[in-house]
Parts: C-alpha cells; structure tokens; sequence
C-alpha cells in the first residue's frame, strides 16, 4: 500500500509529461490511487502501530519509509483533500493553457509530501523536503508567461531556499547528536538550542511566518487550484510536520522562541488579512496566521492541539480557495472591488466562503470551533498564560473580523449577473466534497486524536473566550466597508509590513544586480574566451601555411632526392662489383702466395738438406792432422793452376 501510495501520482507525472495526452486524466486516475494506498495503509496501521519499509541507502545511514497513524492519517488527509481539488481543477482548467505543466505538477507535488509525511529518516524527509520545493516553484509559476506568475514563483524560491539552510544545519546537529538518522517518535537527549532554532528558521520559511510571509502573498499568482493545495495540508503545513516529528528532541528553552514567532505571526498576518482588498491575498495571509496558531500550541506544550488544527486547517482552507476560484472565474477577477455582491449570483460559491469562513472564525459545530478553542486551552494551561492564552484570544478576533468583512463585501454591492465559465459543475462538486469534511470531522475530532496518540485540551475558559471572539468579530466585520480600508497608512500592512522596501529593496534588487555583475563578468570571460580562442586560431593559420611551404618544398626536394638516390644505388652497386673484383684477385693472389711459399719453404728445405748432406761429407774432412790439411791444400792449388791454364788455353 505504501508503494501504491507514492508511486500512483509520480507515475502519473511522469505519463503526464511523456505523453503529453489526457494530463487531467491522467492526474485524477494518479490521486485516486494514492488515496487507495492511504487508506490501506490506516488500515494496516490499525493492526500494527508501526509499519516499516527499508529502503537502500548511505552505510550506516538507511533510507526507510515508515508510517505511524499520525502519519498514516495525515496520507490520508493529504490524499483526500488533493483528489477534491484534482477534481475541482479538472473544472477550472478546461481552457486554461498549460496543462501538462499544471497537471504534472500537481501530481508530483502530491508524491513530495506523501514521502516527506512517511519519511521515517531525516535523510529521506529532505528530500521529500526538496522534491516539494521544486513542485511549488513548478506550480506557482504555471503560467510563467506572465509576469507576476514569475515573479511570485523566484520570490518563493529564493525566501524558502533561504531558510532551508536551518533544516540543514538542524539534521546534521540530529544526525551528531543521536548517531542515527531515524526520525524518533519517543522523547529523547533533546538537541542544543541551537539546532532547534535552526529548524525553527526552516519552519518559519516554509510556513510563512514572520518576517518571512510575503511569498505566499506573491504565490497567488498561480492557478487557485494550486492555492489551494499549497495552502491546505501540504507545502505551508510542512514547517508544522518537522516541528511535529522533531518535537521529542527539541530543548525546553526553544519553545519560548516558536511560541514568540507564532505570536507574532498571529497578530502581524491577521492585520494583513483583515486589511486586504484582494480575495485571495486575504486567504495567503490568513493561512500564515493559522500556522502561527498551531506554532502556539507547539510552544504551550500541547502538540494534540497543533495536530488538530492542521488537520481542521485542511479543509477549511481548501474549501475557502475553492470558493475564491468561483467567484475569480465568474467575475475574472479576485479583487473586492469587483466581486462585492457576487454571492447573491453565486449561491454555491458563496454557501462555501461561509460554512468554511465560520468554521474558520469557531463557530460550532464546525470542525474549526473545536481545534480554536483546543488551541486557547493550550494558551490558559501553558506556563506564560498570559502571552499564549493573548496572543491566540486576539488571533481568534482578528480571525473573525476578516472573516465576517469579507462576508458583507460577497453579500453587498450591486448584484452583478456571473459570467459563464466552463467547467462549473466539477468545480462545485470538489468545493462540496471538501465543505462536507469541514461540517463533520468536527464530531470525530477528539476521537481521530485519540487514535492518532493525541488529546485536545478542554478548558471552559476557552470554550467563552472562544465563542464571545468569534461573535464580535463576525458582527463587527459584517459593517466593515472596503472604503475604510483605503487609507494610505494602510497599504504598508497590506503589502506584509515591507520594512526597508520590502522583498523588491532587500532581496529582489540585490540579487538582480548581483546577476548582472555576473552577467557582466561572464561577457567579460567570453570576450576573453574568445580573444584566446581567436588567437590560438591564427596561429593555426600560421602553422597551416608553414605546413603548406613545407610541403611544396618537400613535394619539389623529392624528384632530386630520388634521382640522387638512384645514382647512389647505381655506384653503390659498383663499388659492390669491384668490391667483388678485388676480393676475387685477391683471393687469387692468396693462392698463388701460398703455392710460392710452399715452392721458396721446399727449396729452403733442399738446400739446408744439401749443406747438412755436404757437412756430412765434409766432416770425416776435418780430421784435425795438419800434415792431412796439409796434403789437401796442396792438393787444391794444384786443382786451381790445372783449371786456370786450362782457361787461358781455351782463350787463345
């Protein structure tokens, strides 16, 4: 069921936006089927307390779903209101354009808060946290076109981003401090002061409290379906959620500090709705004011109470845009100026505003007297009654005033004949889904709190404190004039107290300058850029045409260098063959060397045998006897003269 639950409007989202057919369909058929897995999963709560689904995530640091039956109740709440006003919208936007942006939002919006309603880890709750932010942005600035629709869509941006720097800064002290990342629904170690002021930053821009209102004013420039979902049980109630779930860890000396923001909220933002000459700006600042009621009851030590107003807060508030709606399509306009005495034409539209506005005032037996009254209880038992027991005794009269003001301005002036307006029917049929909730949950109240772990606090105090405000208020509003709201002195409530010119002097002119220089700068880095880039190019260029030179030389240098090559081959091979030449005599000349010196060692060795054969000889010769010499000298001369005569013969 907890699949179904979130996967049925994401998976509607995304069809939405790739095939771009049917997005109302296709949204209606996404909502329904969230509301199925919301209300199997109450069931399922009602077995098991506590139901659990893991998901993959950090080491150490799981994601997990998870769902208790205040959560359980709250998905339902959330699945309820958002298919009423899927089903109101399906009326009011048959010719408006863009619908796939409108529709795919719408659906993905829903899945945000649904993850961040069963988020049982704070690390899984940012992101439902952020997925919620960008849906919001979406959706207020459906008509991007326009120009208020995107300037109401970047002030909220930049006012909620802001702030959401103190649920960073909160979850990481959680995360140090407790060593874990589950969300815990028992009270423990409570975290230092400082964390929880941080989360209070968070709430204060999400919620719109004081001094962060004013986005909500500039959110109405979007479609008033997405007013109101924005405004009933899910973006602005999510600050009252991390409050909720962060409330066992929160220091007792924190609770002064929210007790002191919703004070303020509560009186500052009532002023503005009382004040406003617009429908629906009325309807934004009165949501602030009521979020600062149950910051109140937060403080006082009475979360029952708190739980029961934003359930309460629902769908009042949802009823009463739906109603505003009607009275914008059938006279084209939101201002009081031009619908004063439409509720005599529009009979449905103006029935709504009422049961709604009264219940809203605590009227009984609407489901608003019993969630006001449970707040002031709060006040009369907190441990300063005389700031929180004030505070919500005054919120409850200026609730009341701005409510019975608006009633005289739909009920008097000139009755003017409503326009026609397409898709009347489905927009009455969502309008009386939600006033029916509004004129019965009140009944179950006290039990639905009691099955969700909560009580209301009674005091009978508060029961007269409560009825005397809304009487005086609603009887003394219903004379008020639109005239006597036309003071200049008034315009500065009017537009949410701008201290210093407001949002367009602190944030919007900053920020745009700062843009420009950045513009400025980024030209600056382009022409840089492209100086380099331009430079680098002609360098190229230069490295080309030295390329080109090179290669026309080579192409020209190649013929002689292949001719020379080739007369180097051909003497090469020469000098191979006379090489060759040479080697051949030369091996030839070796031979006959070696025959020679064979022949010069054989003739060496005849004549040395010779002499040794004539020494042979000639050695019995020497005998040494000098008469044998003797003999043989003579013998030699004799031989010499015999040969010499014999010459001289032979010559003559």
């Amino acid at each position: 069921m907890m699949a179904l639950l979130l996967l049925a409007p994401l998976l509607a989202a995304l069809l939405i936006v790739v095939l771009r057919r049917w997005p109302a369909a296709l949204g209606l058929a996404g909502s329904l089927g969230c509301l199925v897995g919301a209300g199997g999963l109450l069931w399922q709560v009602r077995h098991h307390p506590v139901v659990r689904f893991p998901l993959p995530g950090l080491p150490g640091l799981p994601y997990g779903l998870g769902a208790t039956p205040f959560t359980a109740l709250l998905a339902v709440i959330v699945a309820m209101v958002a298919l009423l006003i899927f089903v109101y919208a399906r009326g009011y936007m048959a010719h408006e354009r863009g619908k796939v942006w409108f529709w795919a939002s719408m659906s993905l919006f829903v899945a945000a808060m649904q993850l961040l309603v069963l988020s049982a880890d704070w690390l899984l709750f940012v992101t439902g946290w952020e997925l919620m932010g960008l849906a919001s942005f979406l959706l207020i600035a459906t008509w991007h076109w326009e120009d208020k629709a995107r300037q109401g869509a970047v002030k909220a941006f930049l006012l909620t981003r802001f702030t959401d720097l103190g649920l960073y800064l909160g979850i990481i002290i959680i995360l140090l401090q407790s060593g874990t990342s589950l969300i815990q629904a028992e009270r423990g170690p409570a975290i230092p002061l400082v964390g929880a002021l941080a989360l209070l930053l968070a709430v204060m821009g999400k919620s719109a409290q004081v001094p962060f209102q004013s986005w909500l004013a500039g959110a109405m420039a979007g479609p008033t379906p997405v007013s109101a979902l924005l405004h009933s049980a899910t973006m602005v109630a999510a600050g009252v959620v991390l409050l909720l779930r962060a409330y066992p860890l929160l220091p007792p000396a924190s609770l002064p500090y929210i007790g002191a923001v919703g004070g303020a909220t509560i009186v500052l933002t009532g002023l503005t709705a009382l004040c406003s000459n617009d429908i629906k700006q009325l309807l934004a600042a009165s949501t602030s004011s009521q979020l600062g009621f149950m910051l109140v009851a937060l403080a006082a030590g009475f979360p029952g109470a708190a739980v029961g107003h934003l359930f309460a807060h629902a769908f009042m508030k949802s009823s009463l845009f739906l109603s505003a709606g009607l009275f914008q399509h059938q006279n084209e306009s939101t201002l009081f100026a031009r619908i004063s005495g439409s509720g005599r034409t529009a009979p449905v539209a103006l029935a709504g505003w009422a049961l709604a506005g009264l219940a809203l005032a605590g009227v009984p037996p609407l489901v608003g007297y019993w969630s006001k009254d449970a707040i002031l209880a709060a006040g009369l038992g907190a441990g300063n009654p005389a700031w929180y027991f004030g505070v919500a005794a005054g919120g409850a009269l200026l609730t009341a005033l701005y409510i019975g003001r608006s009633l005289g301005l739909l009920w008097r002036g000139p009755a003017r004949p409503a326009a026609a307006a397409a898709g009347l029917g489905l927009m009455r049929a969502g309008l009386l889904g939600l006033v029916g909730f509004v004129v019965v949950v009140g009944f179950f109240l006290a039990d639905v709190l009691r099955f969700v772990g909560y009580a209301l606090p009674e005091a009978r105090a508060a029961q007269l404190t409560g009825l005397t405000a809304a009487a005086l208020g609603l009887g003394l509003g219903w004379f008020l004039r639109a005239a006597d709201f036309e003071m200049p002195v008034l315009r500065f409530v009017q537009d949410n107290y701008p201290i210093g010119g407001g949002f367009p002097a602190l944030v919007g002119r900053p920020t745009l300058a700062l843009a420009a220089a950045c513009g400025r700068f980024d030209e600056y880095l382009h022409g840089q850029v492209v100086g380099l880039g331009g430079a680098v190019l002609a360098l190229a260029g230069r490295g080309r045409q030295a390329d080109t030179r090179l290669r026309q030389a080579a192409s020209a240098v190649g013929p002689a260098t292949l001719a020379l090559a080739a007369h180097a081959r051909r003497a090469d091979t020469r000098l191979w063959q006379a090489a060759a030449g040479v080697g051949t005599a030369t091996v030839a000349l070796a031979a006959r060397a070696r025959r020679a010196d064979a022949g010069l060692s054989a003739a060496v060795q005849g004549l040395a045998g010779a002499f040794r054969q004539a020494g042979q000889l000639s050695r019995p010769v020497q005998s040494g006897l000098v008469h044998r010499e003797l003999l043989w000298t003579m013998l030699g001369v004799l031989a010499l003269v015999a040969a010499l005569f014999i010459s001289l013969f032979r010559w003559f």
